[in-house]
């Protein structure tokens, strides 16, 4: 059975446990938007499309699969890996638990002389 781009779409975002809203956010999309781009009732432009890539590239999320489902039933075999890993042996790229998650979203929606201020905090 061949997936859409809108199904492979909401599989890495339900792999993260994100709402539709969250993913509007991070790509600066409102929620109706990728609503409309999971049931194929529009497409991403191609810079929308760059930002999805980026934003799903840890999970392993390549545009070959997300456009192509023959390909990537060879080469990704369909399955999303979850964003927060439980116990990393070396140091992640990804958030290692619903705290570091939690942290990074406000450190986003904080203005930059907060984020500037956070930063230097860290840094002591």
């Amino acid at each position: 059975m061949s997936s859409t781009f809108g199904t492979r779409l909401k599989q890495f975002r339900d792999a993260r446990g994100w709402s539709q809203e969250r993913v509007g956010f991070e790509l600066e999309v409102s929620k109706a938007t990728v609503s409309k781009w999971e049931t194929g009732r529009a497409q991403p432009s191609l810079a929308h499309l760059a930002k999805i890539r980026r934003l799903y590239a840890s999970d392993g999320l390549t545009l070959d699969y997300l456009v192509d489902d023959t390909f990537a039933a060879q080469t990704h075999q369909g399955e999303a890996r979850l964003y927060v890993s439980e116990g990393a042996s070396e140091p992640a790229r990804t958030a290692q638990n619903q705290q570091e998650v939690a942290l990074l979203t406000r450190f986003r929606a904080s203005s930059p002389a907060r984020r500037r201020s956070l930063l230097n905090l860290l840094a002591e």
